[in-house]
């Protein structure tokens, strides 16, 4: 078996289908699904996916959970949310069936949709570690993935579609509610409230928008740059409500669902 795609889920029903039809040409697709109460598991399981029901441990475990099922040479990591396009998975496909590659892993570069548009500037192109050698990878305990790859990575320069969110309130909710998991995590580590770290978020801002021109996508630009200043400012607001006492940590944050 050459390549296997792993994709994380829970409660992705209206996503999984674009995502899983983009990765048909896959060896294998492996869906570890975080006890979705959707039909996603349902329809995965109809278009062939192996599926595995695993609680959350965070994403760092559960990609290294999903990593062990995996049968093939390589690995290919896809959000539900994500779509590979045609000329990406010809790369890849090249890759994996090259007699010999100096790479153990690869970059991809992911473009963002947002209030219906794809979003062109403001830093919201981005590479991402997404296929290696199954190997020659680790996913360490982390609350988002931190791939690490024993040998050089190289890049590929097609396109892997991610569509942000149906809406802008969906969008900003599961932001928010990542960003308060995220201020338990660091609350847990020592952290503490910081106007220094509110400062730089509205730097954050002015750079996306203005200097790497996020207007340019008109609103679209300038409320997905709003969304990163916004991020941080939630983040340190609830650090601030536990650092009060406000508020108390009821849960390991790595077993918080975000979805």
């Amino acid at each position: 078996m050459t390549i296997s795609v792993i994709v994380l889920t829970r409660n992705e029903a209206k996503n999984i289908e674009r995502c899983l039809k983009s990765v048909s040409w896959a060896d294998e697709i492996v869906v570890i699904d975080a006890e979705s109460e959707d039909e996603t598991r349902e329809i995965a399981e109809g278009m062939g996916a192996r599926v595995i029901v695993h609680s959350w441990e965070g994403a760092g475990a559960q990609y290294a959970f999903g990593i062990a099922q995996a049968k093939g040479k390589w690995v290919l990591i896809v959000d539900a949310d994500e779509e590979v396009t045609t000329e990406l998975a010809k790369a890849i496909w090249q890759v994996i069936n090259a007699p010999e590659t100096p790479y153990a892993g690869y970059k991809v570069k992911r473009v963002n949709y947002a209030l219906g548009q794809w979003l062109r500037y403001g830093g919201w192109q981005e590479w991402v570690l997404r296929l290696f050698l199954r190997d020659k990878v680790t996913s360490p305990p982390s609350l988002h993935p931190k791939f690490q790859v024993d040998g050089r990575v190289g890049k590929l320069s097609y396109p892997l579609r991610h569509y942000m969110a149906t809406d802008l309130l969906e969008w900003w909710q599961r932001s928010f509610r990542l960003a308060q998991t995220e201020a338990e995590e660091e609350f847990l580590q020592g952290k503490r409230f910081s106007s220094l770290s509110l400062a730089f978020a509205f730097w954050k801002f002015l750079r996306r928008f203005v200097f790497k021109g996020g207007f340019l996508d008109g609103w679209a630009g300038f409320y997905a740059c709003l969304q990163r200043f916004l991020y941080i400012a939630v983040k340190q607001a609830h650090l601030l409500e536990l650092e009060r006492r406000l508020k108390k940590i009821t849960q390991n944050p790595m077993r918080v669902t975000f979805r």
